[in-house]
């Protein structure tokens, strides 16, 4: 959260698992509220207050990230960086090896 309020962008940021993160919080709140109605009893937020907290940060930090990312420095992102035929022939030039060449006498 703060490289991404430095940079001013998401850039490179995926969102998919923040998304995931936060629908599987959101269900747990779910599941403990449907407990509670269901067994008349709200021992299910208080009994078990690490997993209650735990999910609390969880939700917080995915909603700063999403608010970013969505919201924030949605129209933020770089230009991707253009190549040309020249310069990929000599990108191509320096990965592939000719086969005409022995392998050197070290190796």
């Amino acid at each position: 959260a703060v490289m991404n309020f430095l940079r001013k962008s998401t850039n490179g940021f995926s969102i998919c698992n923040i998304l995931l993160d936060f629908s599987g919080g959101i269900a747990n709140y779910g599941q403990m509220v449907l407990q509670s109605i269901d067994q008349d009893s709200w021992v299910n937020f208080y009994g078990n207050i690490g997993k209650v907290l735990l999910s609390l940060v969880s939700v917080f930090f995915d909603i700063i990230f999403i608010i970013q990312h969505y919201v924030l420095y949605r129209g933020k992102k770089s230009s991707k960086l253009e190549i040309t035929t020249e310069q990929e022939d000599q990108i191509r030039e320096h990965l592939v090896k000719p086969s005409d060449q022995s392998p050197p006498e070290n190796v």
